[in-house]
């Protein structure tokens, strides 16, 4: 079966994000690409690699601001 590929500013608009986000994570190495002439093309498999990676360190970094963020408002009750 052939896979979907997306360009930056389709996968852009699909995920409601600023296209140099995405060029950005391509640069990185954290989303892989691959250069065709100008466009960067985007398969759809590293697309969910990069989406569920991004996921699991969200949801770290909500669960570390949270507690930062109740921390601080215990510090100002005092």
């Amino acid at each position: 079966m052939i896979e979907r590929h997306y360009k930056t500013r389709e996968l852009a608009e699909l995920l409601g994000i600023h296209p140099e986000t995405i060029r950005r994570a391509a640069q990185r190495g954290q989303l892989e690409s691959v250069r065709i002439g100008l466009d960067r093309i985007y398969a759809e498999s590293a697309v969910q690699s990069w989406l569920a990676a991004n996921r699991d360190h969200g949801a770290a970094a909500a669960r570390y601001n949270g507690d930062t963020r109740a921390s601080s408002m215990r510090r100002e009750a005092r």
